[in-house]
C-alpha cells in the first residue's frame, strides 16, 4: 500500500472516507478549493488526483488494512505538517434493493461494516488526536433514509439511524472539549447510488414525484452543506442531523 498526492500547502487537514466517487468526488474538490488538504480512504482510486489531494488505497472492512492506512495518514500529515482537523464518513454502501427475506447474512455485515462500524473503528481511533488539539469537526454522511423507512432497503436504513444514534450521543460525550461531531442526510443525488433505474423502474420519475423541490441534487449542494458545518465558525453546531433532501422527509 502507498500514498500518493499532489502539491499543497501547510494546511487543515480533512480525512474522508470514500472519496473517490459520486458524493465524495465533489467533496474533495470543494474542500481543496477552499484550502484544505484532503486525504482520501477509498477502496477505489480516483480519475484524477486533485493538488492537495493524498489518497490511500483503504478496504473499510477489513481491520488491519483500516488501521494500517490511519496509521500511514498520521505520518503523512506530520511529514507534511499539516493539522489534524476533521473527519468525513462519506462512504457508504446500499446493497441491492429487495425484502428482508432476501437480505443475507453477508450483506446485512458488509452493509453495517461499511456504513457504521468502520465509522466507529475510525472515530475511536482518532479522539485522542483531536481531544489532545482540544479541536475537531466530525461529520457523517447519512441519509434521508436515517430520518424515516423504505421497504426494501431494510438494511441499509437501519444501518444510517445507527449512524445518528452514534452522531448524537458522541456529540454529548466529546462536545465539552471543542469537538463538534454532526451528520448530514442527503436525499437522492445524481450519483450512481442515488439513481438507480438498473434495480428500479422508472426510479428517477418516482423519485421527482415523492420530493417538494421536484429536483434531484447535484453532489456539489450536499458538499456546501459539509463545508458550512467544517467552518470553524459553526462550533455551536452539535449533534444535529441536517436533512438535504428538497423536503422529502418534511411531508
Amino acid at each position: 500500500m502507498s500514498v500518493t498526492k499532489k502539491e499543497s500547502e501547510n494546511k487543515k487537514n480533512v480525512i474522508l472516507t470514500g472519496g473517490s466517487g459520486g458524493l465524495g468526488r465533489a467533496i474533495v474538490a470543494l474542500l481543496v478549493s477552499e484550502g484544505y488538504s484532503v486525504t482520501n480512504l477509498d477502496l477505489q482510486a480516483p480519475k484524477d488526483l486533485l493538488s492537495g489531494e493524498f489518497f490511500i488505497p483503504t478496504d473499510l472492512t477489513k481491520d488491519t488494512e483500516l488501521f494500517s492506512s490511519l496509521e500511514m495518514w498520521k505520518t503523512q500529515i506530520t511529514s507534511e505538517n499539516h493539522i489534524p482537523y476533521g473527519f468525513i464518513h462519506c462512504a457508504g454502501y446500499g446493497g441491492p434493493y429487495h425484502k428482508i427475506t432476501e437480505v443475507s447474512q453477508e450483506e446485512w455485515d458488509r452493509i453495517f461494516s461499511v456504513n457504521i462500524r468502520s465509522a466507529f473503528q475510525i472515530t475511536k481511533w482518532l479522539l485522542p488526536i483531536f481531544i489532545n488539539l482540544n479541536l475537531g469537526r466530525l461529520l457523517f454522511v447519512a441519509s434521508s433514509l436515517s430520518l424515516k423507512g423504505s421497504a426494501n432497503s431494510v438494511a441499509y436504513s437501519s444501518s444510517k439511524h445507527a449512524l445518528i444514534g452514534f452522531v448524537r450521543s458522541l456529540a454529548d460525550e466529546w462536545g465539552p472539549l471543542g469537538i463538534t461531531i454532526n451528520a448530514v442526510s442527503p436525499g437522492y443525488m445524481e450519483t450512481s447510488m442515488g439513481i438507480q433505474e438498473d434495480q428500479v423502474d422508472g426510479h428517477r420519475k418516482k423519485i421527482l414525484e415523492i420530493t417538494p423541490s421536484k429536483k434531484i441534487a447535484d453532489p456539489l449542494e450536499i458538499a456546501r452543506v459539509i463545508l458550512f458545518l467544517l467552518n470553524p465558525d459553526s462550533g455551536y453546531i452539535n449533534g444535529a442531523n441536517w436533512a438535504a433532501d428538497g423536503g422529502i422527509t418534511a411531508v
